[in-house]
């Protein structure tokens, strides 16, 4: 079975995306810890080398950007979804101890060659195997779920952004709307959409003598009715139109306007887009 070429570039974004996340967030976090074990070392009055910390934290997240590629890995394999969770969780719990296992045996052998270059000394770190191991997993579980957190949001958006690109497409070859209706994805004829509100992450809209409540934009879906063809216009911040099927546009008192549709609905528009619904 041939692999879905968009599959492979969201996939590419991905890991690329979270590889900069991680390289900004992690440097960004050693920088803080270092100083602050230099500002404690100074009000206690314990003797440091100031360039230790920088050399331990700086170590540390070089390995756990060097991971991150690793974890997207088995994040692309293995996500969690509302049907593979208990074995996504599996699998991560595994790919947990590997990722501390690589970035602990990574540091140390960093640390060795930084400080027998820079310090003149060797560096040591376990005083006892079997607990400093468990200690530094249980440290590293947070950065292994940091960087996979980030990883499943750029997903998310990377996949709802390819969701909105080919929902364009279909749109401008077949005039139809492409709509996420609960688990449900429905297809609609543009042309029989009459007026769309918005409603918190959801649009409600009218078509065919129906309401729709779909998961979209309404930016998003205004960009399906342009690439349709259709002339749909904005008359409140929260209230597009159909204009084709605009029947009646009356004054209020207030400056506002009122819009009677084919289908009967009346909808109150907003002075301020007043002209692009009288625009030709």
């Amino acid at each position: 079975m041939t692999a879905d070429p968009s599959d492979a570039l969201i996939d590419e974004r991905v890991a690329r995306r979270g590889l900069v996340i991680s390289a900004f967030f992690f440097p960004v976090v050693a920088l803080i810890n270092a100083a602050s074990m230099i500002t404690d070392a100074e009000r206690t009055g314990v003797p440091l080398d100031p360039r230790v910390p920088w050399i331990l934290e700086l170590t540390s997240v070089s390995v756990l950007v060097l991971l991150v590629p690793l974890v997207a890995r088995l994040e692309r394999r293995t996500p969690f979804t509302p049907d593979s969770w208990p074995k996504a969780l599996l699998v991560h719990a595994l790919g947990s101890a590997v990722f501390s296992i690589l970035h602990v045996g990574g540091m140390i052998l960093l640390r060795k060659l930084v400080f027998a270059v820079l310090l003149g000394y060797d560096y040591t770190f376990f005083d006892n195997v079997v607990n400093d191991s468990l200690y530094e997993y249980r440290k590293d579980i947070l950065p292994y779920a940091a960087i996979l957190l980030v990883l499943s949001l750029v997903r998310s958006i990377e996949e709802h952004r390819q969701d909105a690109e080919t929902a364009k497409a279909d749109a401008g070859a077949t005039g139809r709307l492409t709509l996420k209706c609960g688990g449900r994805t429905i297809w609609l004829d543009a042309r029989s959409l009459e007026w769309a509100r918005a409603a918190g992450n959801y649009v409600d809209l009218r078509a065919n003598g129906k309401n729709h409540l779909a998961r979209i934009s309404l930016a998003a879906l205004t960009q399906q009715l342009s690439e349709a063809g259709i002339d749909a216009v904005q008359v409140h911040r929260s209230c597009l139109v159909n204009r084709d099927k605009v029947v009646e546009v009356a004054p209020l008192r207030d400056g506002d306007f009122r819009i009677r549709m084919a289908d009967g609905t009346e909808l109150r528009g907003s002075r301020r887009y007043r002209h692009l619904l009288a625009a030709d």
